[in-house]
């Protein structure tokens, strides 16, 4: 590769690296979201993958932020963990589909 094709990739990999490091809940922050609705949706989606089997998840929720009425936290946990939870059932599915057990 030349010099520029290099310097190039090298930008994107950057730039991919550095979106990596920013967390879903500053990225709603960044979109407008409220604050309390970002955190609800993190912490909602966290639970949601651990809900669907992710290694690597644990489930997080404030009950006290949760319950309160009108709660934003709430209104963002809730999309959140249905959200993840999706995502990681249909990801699952897809690997499974993928390699099937050699169990069978």
């Amino acid at each position: 590769m030349h010099g520029s094709t290099w310097q190039i990739v090298l930008t994107m990999i950057t730039a991919t690296a550095i979106a990596a490091c920013t967390s879903t809940e500053e990225g709603l922050i960044e979109r407008g979201y409220p604050p309390a609705y970002a955190l609800g949706y993190e912490h909602g989606c966290a639970s949601g993958k651990a809900a669907a089997g992710g290694l690597f998840e644990e489930a997080q929720k404030d009950e006290g932020r949760y319950q309160a009425s009108e709660s934003e936290y709430a209104q963002g946990w809730d999309a959140g963990y249905a959200k993840c939870l999706a995502d990681m059932r249909t990801m699952v599915i897809d690997a499974r589909e993928r390699k099937p057990s050699r169990d069978k």
